[in-house]
């Protein structure tokens, strides 16, 4: 029997055993480098992404948008904003009008106009000028009483800690933020508050040796308090001063911040405002519903009423009451001109609200600027958007990328050459709900972050 012959089907056995075994081997060992490198490409795919955007320049519009109709034979109901004795009539029914023209005074008003008008005199820059070293003055007391309860050491390092923490807030709000950022800010903070502390200690234990001062933690609280009111009392006077410095222009609006300086100039403004009636614009008056001596409320006691001047009545949400202002540019689109914006300027704003389909509104009344041959009927009805504010060719940058340190302080994250985070502050100026003006801190072309988005 020939040997090779009966070895051959063997050896082919076994080399298919062999090849099968292998084959087994390469598919566990694929599986396992899968299974182990699944976990990893998740991690990886789950790693957020730095979302970041260039510093632009553009134009920002602040805008509030209403509806209303064109009124039939263009005319305004006008009323004072408070109640009392008219003791002055400058015009009748039947007399033409100028815009701006005194109309109608209430008892007081007389005075009331010179105590306005006395703000923008010498005596009046040196009341605010002096009201803003007084709060200076004060600043500088609070300070020192503070830094005497700390110590001068104790005293730094406390402001050291301020700053520390307003960076760790800002780094803890921003998901771009490292751990290892978030780490080293959170060591400063520790280093600071030790240090603040140590010093404190030593001053407290110096003070009383010396039998000086016993200081314990409610003097050292209401030191503080006294330094916060401190600042904003000097803030308030320093405001007030640049809008006596600016002349009546400069105090024609509802003042929003109000200290006590503030508070003063708003009250001599509603003063003014309140007990006089202006003619809105050129105009007729039509209608007149009191007279001298009489006592009257906050309702109408007189028409005016023009045919060179269209003019609208339409309504804007309660929220919008800042934007609408007398001089404020408003543009108007009719439904029946859909392709014809036509513009125009706000002449009064009612000094109430009115219910209209059970929502609180706010009524204003605007001129019509009418340069076109389009037919403009009365009862037309018209959508109306207040230009409340305008930056042209401003540095901006998304709503998203400011990070707010403090109340009316922010900063943004400035992306470095290297990839890194910079903390910059900025100054914020016109804002609306996507954008914000940045009058200060950045440059066009800046790269900054908005925040991340998870790739998964």
């Amino acid at each position: 029997m020939d040997k090779n012959a009966s070895s051959t089907p063997k050896r082919k056995s076994r080399n298919a055993s062999r090849n099968i075994m292998l084959a087994i081997v390469v598919v566990l060992l694929v599986a396992a480098g899968a299974y182990f490198a699944w976990p990893q490409a998740e991690s990886v795919a789950a790693t957020p992404e730095l979302q970041t955007t260039k510093v632009r320049t553009g134009d920002l519009t602040i805008t509030a948008s209403g509806a209303g109709t064109v009124l039939p034979a263009a005319q305004v109901d006008l009323a004072f904003r408070t109640g009392g004795v008219l003791t002055e009539l400058n015009a009748t029914v039947g007399d033409v009008v100028q815009r701006g023209e005194v109309l109608a005074r209430l008892e007081g008003s007389v005075q009331a106009e010179a105590d306005f008008q006395s703000l923008f005199t010498d005596a009046g820059l040196a009341q605010a000028e002096l009201a803003a070293i007084n709060t200076q003055e004060a600043l500088d007391d609070a300070t020192n009483d503070l830094k005497y309860l700390l110590g001068a050491d104790a005293y730094y390092w406390d402001l050291q800690l301020k700053q520390a923490e307003v960076t760790l807030a800002a780094l803890n709000a921003d998901p771009a933020a490292s751990a290892t950022q978030k780490a080293e800010a959170q060591a400063v903070v520790d280093q600071a508050l030790l240090k603040r502390d140590y010093f404190l200690d030593k001053n407290i234990k110096y003070l009383a040796d010396e039998g000086l001062y016993f200081v314990d933690n409610s003097d050292i609280a209401l030191a503080r308090s006294n330094l916060e009111n401190a600042k904003t009392l000097l803030l308030d006077a320093q405001s007030a001063l640049e809008i006596v410095k600016s002349g009546p222009s400069a105090l024609q609006a509802s003042l929003t911040t109000q200290g006590p300086e503030m508070a003063r100039l708003e009250q001599i403004r509603l003063n003014a405002e309140n007990t006089r009636i202006v003619a809105p614009f050129d105009g007729t008056v039509t209608s007149l519903k009191a007279v001298v001596g009489q006592s009257v409320g906050a309702t109408s006691i007189m028409t005016v009423s023009t045919s060179q001047q269209l003019l609208v009545r339409f309504y804007l949400d309660e929220t919008d009451l800042n934007k609408a202002a007398v001089g404020n540019r408003v543009t108007f689109t009719f439904d029946a001109y859909p392709d014809l914006p036509m513009d125009g300027e706000i002449v009064s704003v009612e000094p109430a609200l009115q219910i209209v389909d059970g929502t609180p509104v706010v009524v204003v009344w605007a001129a019509l600027s009418v340069e076109t041959e389009a037919v403009i009927l009365s009862g037309m009805t018209v959508e109306a958007e207040v230009i409340a504010g305008e930056a042209k060719n401003a540095l901006i940058v998304p709503i998203q990328a400011l990070r707010e340190l403090t109340p009316g302080s922010y900063a943004v994250f400035v992306v470095q050459s290297d990839g890194s985070l910079k903390m910059t502050p900025v100054t914020v100026g016109l804002r609306d709900y996507a954008n914000a003006e940045i009058l200060s801190g950045l440059q066009a072309g800046d790269v900054v972050s908005t925040g991340t988005v998870e790739t998964k």
